[in-house]
């Protein structure tokens, strides 16, 4: 592996974080790591691997937004996984080059691409560059432990029972557009396919790749039926278990998403309580 390859790649203006994964050894996270968690790190690699074991196998590089930054995918052979953060600084013809390169020479080793990045990289940066803007990280990322959410509900609240199918798709899609403008539909997709609760009686949703929900079986009068309140306690689960996994990314994901995302309506739909998410 050629560290003058690693050298251009990390000291070039617009980088902000780089981390690369094979799913044998602990990740690395270069420019990354202080504003990273070790729990944070492990559910961003985790989501990384769940989106391109969904991909085509042919499909070897995508784009993303995460935490106000462009995010880069690449896969390469081995299983290793290649992952950059860039900002608005970034040049663009310059950063392909750079890129193509990079790409080139952590696959002239895949198996120790990971432990030889690491060794070559921590000699390769410019000493007092700050690669990922402490500032900025703190504004975008979750806090350790992650932000407090709304407990599970035994029972539905008595006040809400009576709420239709068409309400509930709304306030679940609304939820999953505005989580999407800071994981990306896809990661956001897999993530509501993982937070499904065990033996959940809601197997009438379904989950698109672009994390929209619909009812399986189309029916339109059953879009006007009311869940039942086995059906309203398991949703609250899964909505619950959702926020947690992608409050370990986000910071701040209940004001941000929750509380900006949602209209009063639909936060009492999918029974998470105005002031929780307020004081969270």
């Amino acid at each position: 592996m050629k560290q003058q390859v690693i050298q251009s790649f990390l000291n070039l203006p617009g980088i902000v974080g780089v981390a690369l994964m094979d799913g044998r050894s602990r990740p690395y996270f270069c420019g990354i790591d202080q504003a990273l968690n070790f729990q944070q790190k492990e559910a961003l690699s985790e989501g990384i691997q769940q989106v391109l074991n969904t991909t085509p196998t042919g499909f070897k590089s995508f784009d993303f937004r995460f935490a106000h930054h462009n995010a880069h995918i690449y896969k390469l052979l081995g299983g290793v996984i290649l992952l950059v953060l860039t900002d608005q600084q970034l040049d663009r013809v310059a950063y392909h080059q750079e890129v193509d390169a990079l790409t080139q020479t952590l696959q002239d080793a895949p198996h120790s691409a990971v432990s030889t990045f690491r060794l070559l990289a921590e000699s390769s940066m410019v000493t007092g560059r700050s690669y990922w803007s402490r500032t900025a990280a703190i504004a975008d990322m979750p806090p350790s432990p992650a932000s407090p959410l709304p407990p599970p509900l035994e029972q539905p609240a008595a006040s809400s029972a009576d709420v239709e199918w068409a309400v509930v798709l709304a306030a679940l899609n609304a939820l999953s557009d505005g989580t999407s403008r800071y994981l990306g539909k896809i990661v956001v997709a897999n993530t509501w396919r993982s937070a499904r609760p065990k033996d959940s009686p809601l197997s009438v949703l379904a989950v698109d790749r672009n994390g929209h929900f619909s009812l399986a079986e189309v029916d339109s009068a059953l879009e006007g039926q009311s869940l039942t309140p086995e059906e309203r306690t398991h949703l609250r689960l899964w909505v619950v278990a959702f926020n947690e996994r992608c409050a370990r990314i986000i910071r701040d994901f209940p004001e941000m998403v929750l509380q900006q995302c949602l209209s009063d309506h639909q936060r009492a739909t999918l029974q998470l309580e105005a002031e929780a998410v307020q004081d969270s």
